[in-house]
């Protein structure tokens, strides 16, 4: 991938507000990584081109999936990295409009027409940014998508954040942690190409916050290697929390009570046994279910690409592939997409043909003064 791009780099601020408050341990804003990646064959791209805007899969790196602006979330890949000593213990919610303030910062290159293109777990902040500005996108692609009401758990799998907050995330060295990942069955249905990249960039090498070489009782050699994502914080991308540490025992009402009110601000009062926004529950993710509700209001055209092995849609479905089906069959995943992108493109300059010849004869003076029409 690297060899059919030139990449270039950018570190800008995140929004200043999380959602929640422990999402941060300060005040001072996080950061975003940016890569944006200007293929060879197109180094100086015409007017007429598509701007691409990529999220990724949980714990997954911006590094793999060849795109052309791609931000790891801020408490992931090379932004935790940049936050690591200021992330807090909740999910940091705020991708959407992190992502809206890059397209911002970046007004004079990124230009439209904007594909967002979504796998896994950032589906829902695309869908929060397409709702929160309608236009900004003028397609969007997303790549099995977790966005549902019910728990996968209830649908005959099992919670990813078990398997996250459980695997081995320290190696004495990297080809210790290499031979570990490439051996793991996990990842040896993904694409070859995709392993290297992650191995490049989903190791870091110590000393971290979180894993300093001279911590009392745990020698560490300069050599070993850990996760760039830690475990807690790919954890606590899937599930929130929702253990209440202390009841109002005074409110006998059945009422939410002030403790549930702050701690759960985000789950729905009518949830049915089985959703993931259930506020009885201990563990919840009412961030899927927030975009789920709100598909109905999203505007722009929405391709959809599923693994065979998660579930049957109606939609194009890669056989043989399973939730990581753009890192397992990258050359059919991209043909697809660039079919999508094809029409995409003519779809918006039919759109701009149509808004450049159209007079609407309700202003004169060149939009100044009401027509007198």
């Amino acid at each position: 991938m690297n060899s059919q791009s030139r990449i270039i780099e950018h570190t800008i601020p995140c929004s200043f507000i999380c959602e929640y408050h422990h999402a941060v341990k300060t005040d001072k804003p996080l950061q975003l990584a940016i890569k944006k990646y200007i293929p060879l064959n197109n180094i100086s791209p015409s007017q007429n081109g598509i701007s691409i805007i990529a999220g990724h899969a949980n714990g997954i790196p911006k590094g793999k999936i060849k795109a052309i602006w791609f931000a790891d979330c801020s408490n992931q890949g090379a932004s935790g990295v940049l936050n690591e000593d200021n992330l807090g213990d909740d999910r940091e919610t705020n991708f959407h409009i992190h992502l809206l303030g890059m397209v911002n910062h970046f007004s004079d290159q990124i230009e439209p027409p904007i594909v967002g293109v979504a796998h896994s777990f950032s589906r829902s902040q695309f869908v929060h940014l397409s709702i929160m500005h309608p236009r900004v996108f003028h397609s969007l692609i997303f790549l099995e998508p977790m966005i549902q009401v019910e728990s996968p758990s209830n649908l005959g799998g099992r919670s990813p954040a078990l398997w996250d907050s459980t695997r081995p995330d320290l190696w004495s060295s990297r080809h210790e942690a290499e031979r570990y990942i490439r051996s793991d069955p996990f990842w040896r249905r993904w694409d070859s190409r995709v392993v290297d990249r992650y191995i490049q960039y989903g190791l870091c090498a110590l000393p971290t916050a979180l894993y300093p070489l001279h911590a009392p009782g745990r020698p560490l050699l300069p050599e070993a290697v850990t996760l760039t994502t830690t475990r807690a914080q790919e954890a606590w991308t899937y599930l929130r929390l929702n253990a209440t540490p202390e009841i109002d025992s005074d409110d006998k009402s059945g009422s939410l009570t002030r403790t549930e009110c702050f701690l759960g601000p985000d789950l729905s009062l009518s949830a049915k046994e089985g959703d993931n926004n259930n506020r009885n529950y201990v563990t919840v993710c009412p961030w899927s279910c927030i975009a789920f509700e709100l598909l109905p209001y999203v505007r722009p055209p929405v391709f959809l690409i599923y693994g065979e092995k998660s579930r049957q849609v109606r939609a194009e479905v890669l056989l043989g592939t399973s939730h990581m089906a753009p890192l397992e069959m990258v050359q059919d995943t991209a043909c697809l997409m660039s079919g999508w992108l094809d029409v995409q493109l003519n779809a918006y300059r039919e759109e701009l043909e149509f808004w450049m010849r159209h007079d609407s004869k309700k202003s004169e003076q060149g939009g100044k003064a009401l027509s007198a029409q």
